[in-house]
């Protein structure tokens, strides 16, 4: 069964949510900016935790990507991605 966008979203800012406390972040904004105050190391654990809730594999989005993929926008539209 194919997860639309809106629940990848809702598996990205909950799991963001849940790994680092942070909510009410931008669609656009960088998540890997120092203001953002989202250590590096700390995605291992969210892109884990959203390969296990999804099911998917989200860090392929790392190899075929930029650096720019790293807004909940564009890692929503590259995560939907790897299901087709």
């Amino acid at each position: 069964m194919m997860i639309s966008k809106t629940e990848v979203e809702k598996a990205i800012r909950d799991t963001i949510e849940a790994v680092t406390g942070k909510s009410d972040l931008e669609s656009d904004a960088s998540l890997i900016d120092r203001e953002m105050g989202i250590h590096p190391a700390t995605f291992l654990y969210i892109f884990d935790k959203l390969e296990k809730d999804l099911q998917l594999d989200v860090c392929d989005v790392l190899r075929t990507q930029t650096f720019q993929v790293m807004t909940i926008g564009k890692l929503t539209d590259a995560i939907h991605s790897l299901q087709q």
